[in-house]
């Protein structure tokens, strides 16, 4: 069985428009390429009943991780922690570690100052019963940790180079542990001088005559003389290495073959 991975925004930017969700897209290329799968992304608003029904949806299909990012900061509308502790029935609580976290964080970037730890600073100590705060090394608020059954929640700050920080550290070895061998193998070619539709059956049948082999047609536009661009992406998830190479490789030659009769103009893109 692959591991699994659902992801859980949270932030009325990014549904307002004013923000990229360039986390869920790092995210999910990161945790793709050791070899787990990605099987939702889920962006809600910081509202307290949305966060609390997409976590309980998310627990319910039973991934290996949910990572969360956004909402554990200290202003009204971080409310993840919250969000999760009452989609759980779980009690939140100060943790003495998270709070020693952010001790340490102030008193490393302000070495001649005394900070006071005013309430919304308490607040990125707040973990639910069960959770274990995660180091942040490049920002204040440390990401959670829970277990529940077999599910492990993350969550993770919404600012990015955070998220990115903290999943290098703590996520990667967890979910590269739980994938095992498995690893993500992938290839692609340009295709210049045929129709998307025109190439529909000749992917079809080199995905029948390559099990396992996933290629997906990208649309680039149309060149001058209205020649229209395409890219293949050619994927596989497998736990040989070696065979993810050969399969992708006969795959993409396959097309190749194919496409000489269409008098296609293919290239490999690195």
């Amino acid at each position: 069985m692959p591991c699994t991975v659902e992801l859980l925004s949270v932030g009325n930017e990014l549904l307002l428009g004013n923000t990229v969700n360039t986390n869920a897209s790092w995210l999910a290329a990161q945790i793709t390429a050791l070899g787990a799968m990605v099987n939702r992304t889920t962006t809600v608003r910081d509202n307290l009943e949305d966060i609390s029904n997409a976590v309980r949806e998310v627990v319910g299909r039973k991934p290996d991780f949910i990572i969360t990012t956004g909402g554990i900061g200290p202003t009204f509308d971080d409310m993840t922690v919250k969000g999760i502790a009452k989609a759980l029935h779980l009690r939140i609580r100060l943790d003495r570690t998270a709070l020693r976290m952010i001790r340490e964080h102030y008193a490393r970037r302000f070495p001649n100052r005394k900070v006071t730890l005013t309430r919304p600073r308490l607040k990125m100590a707040l973990t639910p019963s069960g959770g274990k705060p995660i180091p942040n090394p490049v920002g204040t608020a440390p990401g959670v940790h829970l277990l529940i059954r077999k599910t492990q929640i993350f969550c993770l700050p919404g600012v990015p180079k955070e998220a990115k920080a903290i999943f290098r550290e703590s996520l990667s070895p967890a979910i590269r542990f739980k994938a095992g061998r498995m690893v993500f193998a992938e290839r692609w070619l340009r295709v210049q001088g045929v129709m998307e539709s025109s190439l529909a059956p000749v992917i079809d049948g080199v995905m029948g005559r390559w099990p396992g082999v996933y290629i997906k047609s990208h649309p680039r536009g149309i060149e001058g003389g209205g020649r229209p661009r395409i890219e293949l992406h050619f994927s596989i998830s497998t736990s040989d290495s070696a065979r993810a190479q050969k399969v992708l490789l006969g795959a993409m030659t396959d097309t190749i073959m194919k496409l000489k009769d269409f008098k296609a103009k293919v290239t490999k893109k690195r």
